[in-house]
């Protein structure tokens, strides 16, 4: 296939097998039985190459694996994306548990630390990494391996941009300031995320963008804040928009902000606008939040869904 488009490759350093229970009610002490269990290849930067293939994007994943869980995500991964590359180290991929609650209604969620990488592994992955992007869309998101600095995503983007490319980083709090410090094409934190980078209560659709409008005058391009059920937020260099989440059934949020982030970043690569990118990326959000375990959206939901969503300027 031969596409127009600038690749997008995504980086998983902490990749993992997702589980997902779905029981009835969750008891003290007594045994609990699954009404529906689901194994998926998971982990951020997964869940953003998986939903960029569905989008059929000039994309590629770089991740790591091992163990006999790694053979097993390998094999997952074989069966849901055309373009990966894989770096096999010592130790176990991590298993991510996701119990979801009927009655009351409630999500819990248990992420394990992962394998340890050393340093050579890890300049070898991000050489593969950088080497795929060329001058095109990095996705830096999730969680880094044991004992790798929080600089990390820091310095990759450091890189890529001296080689005519932008990044966009979706990542925990701690990561995400030491990312800031290099200015980003584009951060995707969520509104607490948001409030911690901050260290403020953010109580209005305004008082969001206004902080985030910050991050852009310190040399952010975008910073684009999810809002979960109330929408989001994109602030870009001329405005900050806002838009509705769309009327969906919740099944799982699980994958919902990663399918945000391929959307942003697919939308984006062609050059669409910042109204453009933000409706599209709520629309793959809603998408996945409606499928079970960490499924993704299905293409033909994606119109329906753009079709509720309405984009408010905020002048912000």
């Amino acid at each position: 296939m031969i596409f127009s488009t600038p690749p997008i490759v995504s980086l998983s350093l902490n990749p993992a097998i997702d589980l997902t229970y779905e029981i009835n009610d969750l008891e003290h002490d007594q045994k609990t039985r699954a009404t529906s269990t689901h194994y998926d290849p998971g982990g951020t930067g997964i869940n953003v190459g998986r939903a960029l293939e569905k989008l059929e994007a000039n994309s590629s994943t770089c991740c790591i694996t091992a163990g006999k869980m790694g053979e097993f995500l390998h094999s997952m991964l074989e069966q849901e994306l055309n373009n990966v590359s894989i770096l096999q180290v010592e130790g176990e991929t991590r298993i991510n548990t996701t119990l979801i609650q009927q009655t009351p209604q409630y999500q819990y969620e248990i992420n394990a630390a992962g394998p340890s990488i050393t340093a050579d592994q890890l300049d070898k992955i991000i050489n593969q990494f950088l080497l795929l992007c060329q001058q095109g869309i990095g996705v830096l998101t999730g969680s880094l391996p044991p004992g790798i600095p929080d600089s990390t995503y820091q310095s990759i983007n450091t890189a890529l941009q001296k080689q005519g490319g932008r990044c966009i980083i979706d990542a925990p709090v701690a990561v995400m300031k030491k990312a800031l410090l290099s200015n980003p094409f584009l951060i995707k934190p969520n509104q607490h995320e948001l409030e911690v980078l901050t260290n403020k209560t953010l109580t209005s659709i305004e008082q969001v963008a206004i902080e985030a409008r910050e991050f852009v005058k310190q040399g952010t391009q975008y910073v684009c804040v999810s809002l979960a059920d109330k929408g989001a937020i994109l602030t870009g260099p001329d405005n900050s928009y806002y838009c509705n989440s769309p009327d969906i059934k919740l099944h799982s949020t699980v994958g919902a902000g990663d399918s945000m982030v391929a959307g942003l970043a697919y939308t984006f690569a062609q050059n669409k606008t910042p109204e453009q990118a933000l409706k599209f990326a709520v629309a793959c959000g809603a998408g996945t939040a409606m499928q079970p375990g960490t499924q993704l959206f299905h293409i033909n939901d994606l119109a329906n869904l753009s079709e509720q969503i309405s984009i408010k300027t905020l002048d912000i």
